[in-house]
């Protein structure tokens, strides 16, 4: 009997996919990563959710089309990633570091500013905090990766959702001002150091930043750090990853190798919507060369800052010896 058309579509799409990934470049991607075997699995329906639930049981969902990628987002550990990024330089002398930054709308690229939303529906805020802008902004290399992203995506009905990108120091500050009130609130009858300590497991204090030194330069000033997930390309609904942005960044869950963790140790299984989910993110990134410390949170990515440095050390058989993206101004 011959093949129905469902099957030729996706014997198509699948041999695309394989074409797209065979050409990309393997010095960017982590140690020990092989091209993706895409495969067929069965399609149980359309199940994604913009709640992000962490816990339960959702070994029933699945991923929308039925193609899978045969990936592992790597497991390390927080130890790895311990060293201060800021100890690490800046060239000053690459000349990508002289890229500008370009607004997502001009590559297509679906955004919404968490840090500026003013309908109350960015926790733990509430409220648009100080200094932040409704459009987002990236180096023009990185944004020009994170369109090829959606290219690799379009077949699983996926795209890339950013939520932060550059942000300002005055962003930063209004950041800070947030967790060190909640940190007084936590803590009552705690010293400044105490509250101090608290907020800054959650956001660098800009106090100290200078300009022209680069170990005072919080990560996200570069232009090429940013937050984002996964959302349906044709609903527009955030699929399931297994955490919140932000609100859950204290917890273990939002580790981007934690559901990798979970399968190891048997408590969830291959069809876990929030591991499929993950490593078709972590997938797409790292084939463009945009690396995760996966110990962790799961949404944020690098690409040529301080903390890609200090990620290609842990990921990538010949990480660089230093940055090329430093301190850019924010946009007029």
């Amino acid at each position: 009997m011959g093949a129905s058309l469902d099957q030729i579509v996706l014997i198509a799409t699948a041999a695309f996919l394989v074409i797209r990934t065979s050409n990309r470049s393997c010095d960017s991607l982590h140690a020990g990563w092989q091209k993706p075997t895409i495969t067929a699995v069965p399609n149980r329906g359309v199940r994604t959710s913009a709640s992000l639930v962490a816990r339960g049981t959702t070994e029933d969902l699945m991923p929308r089309t039925k193609l899978r990628i045969d990936h592992r987002v790597p497991i390390t550990s927080p130890e790895m990633f311990a060293s201060p990024y800021l100890d690490i330089p800046i060239d000053r002398n690459d000349p990508r570091g002289l890229e500008p930054l370009v607004p997502l709308e001009s590559l297509g690229i679906a955004f919404e500013s968490y840090y500026a939303k003013s309908d109350g529906k960015n926790p733990p805020f509430c409220r648009a905090i100080d200094g932040s802008r409704q459009d987002i902004w990236l180096r023009r290399s990185v944004a020009e990766k994170l369109a090829r992203v959606n290219e690799l995506l379009r077949p699983f009905d996926a795209q890339v959702f950013v939520l932060d990108g550059h942000r300002s120091v005055a962003c930063q500050k209004g950041l800070w001002d947030f967790y060190y009130e909640r940190a007084k609130e936590e803590i009552p009858g705690g010293s400044d150091q105490e509250h101090r300590a608290r907020a800054r497991q959650f956001v660098v204090d800009p106090v100290s930043f200078d300009e022209n030194d680069s170990r005072t330069w919080p990560a996200h000033t570069n232009g090429a750090a940013m937050d984002l997930t996964l959302r349906d390309s044709l609903t527009g609904e955030l699929l399931e990853m297994g955490a919140n942005f932000e609100t859950d960044t204290d917890e273990d869950f939002s580790a981007g190798d934690y559901f990798e963790r979970e399968l190891a140790a048997g408590r969830i299984d291959e069809n876990d919507v929030r591991l499929q989910n993950r490593r078709l993110l972590n997938w797409a990134m790292t084939s463009e060369g945009l690396l995760n410390e996966t110990a962790k949170v799961l949404w944020h990515y690098d690409w040529g800052n301080q903390i890609y440095v200090r990620a290609s050390r842990a990921l990538l058989p010949d990480p660089p010896k230093a940055a090329w993206y430093g301190y850019i101004a924010p946009p007029k």
